[in-house]
């Protein structure tokens, strides 16, 4: 299974950075104060479920990825919580998920439907593996809202082609549009969506500048890969630079994305 942002420390690094980031906004709503036994599938380098022990302490993770070099970085960033037995690190592809334990209170996917070829694979895996009335909590991104203003023709089509990239690599960089139909296919009920805008003007330029440049780390995760495919130019990697600095210290400009948040329940 290819990976878009690729397995090197600094990408390591910057998905914890992301998960802390991001984390007023994808926790927003998220109850998992009755739960004991929690399934994330996709846990990476464990950023997240240092986030999840930290709000819901009680919580018992078995944390589920197919990168060996990701789990390596998790079982170093997550050493005390595994000691302490709140822990277990699987090396698995969720296509394909088989675990010992079936019977868990709930499920926590947060940006990683997108990597899957197989999305509805690995839902109908996670269905089998949770207690009859568990939830399901999905958090996805949704690429095709992102929007700068001024306008930035270099960074849109660097977007273009990142999406491109993942898509190529059998990712879906619009899964959070798709997340409905996937739970209903799946056989979860009670299935809600809802789409998190991230909108930031000059209301709020302290933010809208911090967002820009997280974005821009996004994007640039890819760089090596789309230079390399000749899918983008040094050329143009320049003036997208120059573009995302005049965005974040311009007056007028304005950052939107929207993510998605399902929850559903087998």
């Amino acid at each position: 299974m290819e990976y878009l942002h690729g397995f090197d420390k600094k990408e390591q690094d910057r998905l914890i950075h992301q998960a802390q980031f991001l984390e007023p906004f994808v926790y927003a709503g998220v109850d998992l104060k009755k739960v004991n036994r929690l399934l994330e599938v996709g846990c990476g380098v464990g950023a997240q479920s240092k986030i999840l022990l930290k709000r819901f302490p009680k919580l018992k993770i078995t944390g589920v990825d197919f990168s060996a070099a990701q789990l390596h970085v998790a079982a170093q960033y997550l050493k005390k919580p595994i000691k302490d037995g709140k822990v277990e690190l699987l090396q698995q592809d969720a296509q394909a998920l088989d675990l010992e334990h079936k019977k868990y209170d709930a499920a926590f996917l947060c940006w990683f439907l997108e990597h899957v070829p197989e999305p509805l694979k690995v839902l109908k895996r996670v269905y089998k593996h949770l207690k009859p009335g568990a939830q399901i909590i999905l958090t996805e991104v949704f690429n095709q809202s992102l929007f700068m203003e001024p306008y930035s023709p270099n960074y849109l089509k660097y977007w273009f082609e990142f999406n491109e990239l993942q898509w190529g690599m059998k990712g879906h960089p619009f899964a959070g549009a798709q997340l409905g139909h996937l739970l209903k296919e799946a056989g979860f009920k009670s299935i809600n969506v809802e789409f998190r805008p991230l909108h930031f003007d000059s209301r709020n330029p302290k933010q809208r500048s911090e967002f820009i440049e997280f974005f821009f780390q996004i994007l640039l995760s890819a760089e090596t890969q789309l230079l390399d495919q000749k899918k983008v130019t040094s050329d143009q990697v320049t003036k997208m630079y120059k573009e995302v600095a005049l965005a974040k210290k311009a007056k007028d400009s304005v950052f939107f994305y929207s993510f998605a948040r399902a929850t559903a329940v087998r």
